[in-house]
């Protein structure tokens, strides 16, 4: 299954950067001024648009559903990871997180799952795989 790119969550983060900028700008404003205030409110709203484009390069692209779990794998086809669902977390039917224990790994990784990055028939499913696992 191929996962897509959330809208949501792409909107959601922007609006977070947008929110943590402001509140850079009227922060730092107070203390230096709004010039200086500007550049320092620039630079927090790049750190945090070089850290979400990082966070979406790891994302995996593709989804393999089997028997005894799940794997992840990236745009080059690469496992990111693999393993059996330990445990799960779902919020609002919008939501789903997924704990996934590899054979190597000594904590759960975790697979974040938005309703509009699959299809309602997969994300269902994964709620379910995700239930039954915990």
């Amino acid at each position: 299954m191929t996962l897509r790119r959330s809208p949501s969550v792409r909107l959601v983060s922007l609006a977070f950067a947008l929110v943590c900028t402001a509140a850079v700008h009227f922060t730092v404003a107070a203390h230096l001024g709004a010039l200086d205030a500007l550049w320092l409110a620039a630079a927090a709203f790049a750190t945090l648009g070089v850290s979400f484009v990082r966070y979406e390069r790891r994302q995996p692209r593709q989804l393999e559903l089997s028997p005894e779990g799940v794997a992840c794998y990236d745009d080059a086809g690469r496992t990111l990871f693999q393993g059996r669902i330990v445990g799960a977390a779902q919020w609002a039917e919008r939501l789903l997180v997924l704990a996934v224990a590899g054979a190597d790994a000594r904590r759960p990784t975790a697979l974040i799952v938005a309703a509009d990055a699959v299809d309602a028939a997969v994300f269902r499913e994964l709620a379910v795989r995700g239930r039954n696992g915990a």
